[in-house]
């Protein structure tokens, strides 16, 4: 065996098992490697070998093909049950097309033709440690990449562009989707997809972020399995290489759900009334321009209903505000049984409501539903043990004809309001039509 005086230093922190079945080869090649490498192991056979791996498990193994016991590629085998990373290397006489597919298909990292040409063995285990260090300085960095994601409250993670979840920290891996083990994407680890996020409530910022090289947010509002819905700020941003290509893509999940709720709440609140939760002014106007606009394209009629219940005032001066409250409460909640979902109930102040009915044909569809709302308030309305109230109403009705003289929405309610104070001069409990209104 030609010896050689390379100084590799590569292999110094590197541990490696020589298994030789040939005493004086393997005191030799264990008293160079000793020199090389961090830490030389040294086995007898392929049984003595495995068992030696097992114990200190070396980042490479040189082994002859033909030993007792247990074979170079028996043992090769086993240990890849154990390790699929390490690096085996065979030295074996043996040059024969058949041993060189069973060396492929047993994993084996490379092998050496002996007699032994130290030099060019260890250019292959130079070659194979390089690799091995590149790996290791890659999980390194990967650990190092892991440990900065987990510091960080907020969901992240990186992707590449066919949107495979390569990082991924424990905010992340703690929503109920992720596998451990398994390649995931990032649709199905965020919300359980199938496909990638393509709608309109989850737009995918992958390939926009790609095709426009700087960072880019969209928001999500996701409905999960439990029927809520929440909302997250998913923000993408390209990672680039020294060409300045993308190859990667850094996305890190901000919860806006709480903010969201309560930015919904307060437009709640600004739009409906707080006794009744119906609509207020503010949203009836909304509604009643948008029932013109939809009138005007698709040239059906609508009705507006101003009600008002006779002597409201005499509850409250009898029982108090809070009692006439709760007979506003009540009230609310018979007519919203009456109306159609295509329709909308508003309170407009005190004990003033008015009512939008659309896709009306005919006067009579607008009368039947006045009949029952007022029949529906004349019934007593418990609001205790002690206290039952009779109430009645007066109705006053106007009609968007989109074949006839327009109508603004402030002479809609204005006429539907003049009408009312008619129904109530006359009888009270009683509905009354604009002059003008007809279809």
């Amino acid at each position: 065996m030609n010896k050689t005086n390379l100084d590799y230093c590569i292999f110094k922190d590197l541990t490696i098992l020589v298994v030789e079945d040939d005493e004086s080869e393997l005191e030799e090649l264990s008293e160079l490697f000793g020199v090389y490498f961090k830490i030389c192991y040294s086995a007898i056979d392929g049984k003595d070998g495995l068992e030696k791996f097992v114990k200190y498990r070396p980042n490479i193994v040189l082994a002859d093909f033909s030993m007792p016991r247990i074979d170079g590629l028996d043992m090769s085998e086993k240990i890849r049950a154990i390790d699929d990373e390490v690096v085996i290397i065979l030295n074996t006489v043996f040059a024969d097309e058949n041993t060189f597919l069973q060396a492929i298909r047993s994993k084996i990292s490379g092998y050496i033709i002996k007699p032994t040409n130290v030099r060019n063995l260890l250019e292959v285990l130079a070659r194979e440690s390089g690799q091995i260090l590149k790996e290791k300085e890659l999980k390194k960095k990967n650990i190092l990449m892991q440990a900065i994601l987990d510091e960080f409250p907020e969901p992240m993670m990186v992707t590449d562009l066919d949107h495979n979840v390569l990082f991924a920290n424990n905010q992340v891996k703690n929503n109920g989707f992720w596998q451990k083990n398994q390649q995931l994407k990032c649709y199905k680890v965020l919300y359980g997809f199938d496909n990638t996020c393509n709608d309109a409530n989850h737009k995918c910022g992958g390939m926009e972020a790609v095709e426009l090289g700087h960072n880019v947010t969209h928001s999500h509002e996701n409905i999960g399995k439990d029927g809520e819905k929440s909302y997250f700020d998913i923000k993408t941003i390209p990672l680039k290489d020294e060409n300045d290509d993308v190859y990667a893509l850094l996305e890190t999940i901000r919860d806006k759900t709480s903010d969201k709720k309560r930015e919904l709440a307060l437009q709640h609140l600004a739009n409906h009334d707080s006794l009744t939760g119906v609509p207020n002014r503010i949203l009836l106007n909304d509604r009643l321009g948008q029932a013109i606009l939809r009138s005007d394209r698709d040239k059906i009629c609508f009705a507006v209903m101003f009600i008002d219940f006779d002597d409201f005032k005499e509850v409250n001066d009898t029982y108090g505000h809070k009692i006439g409250d709760i007979l506003l409460i009540q009230a609310t909640s018979r007519m919203q049984k009456l109306v159609r979902k295509i329709d909308t109930i508003a309170r407009i102040g005190g004990d003033e409501f008015v009512i939008i009915l659309g896709g009306i044909t005919n006067k009579k569809q607008i009368e039947d539903i006045a009949n029952q709302i007022l029949k529906k308030l004349r019934f007593k309305f418990d609001i205790s043990d002690k206290i039952k109230i009779k109430m009645s109403c007066s109705i006053g009705i106007d009609i968007y004809n989109p074949n006839e003289v327009k109508k603004s929405k402030e002479e809609l309610l204005q006429n539907a309001d003049f009408a009312m104070y008619e129904a109530k001069k006359s009888a009270k409990d009683k509905f009354s039509f604009d002059l003008e209104a007809y279809i």
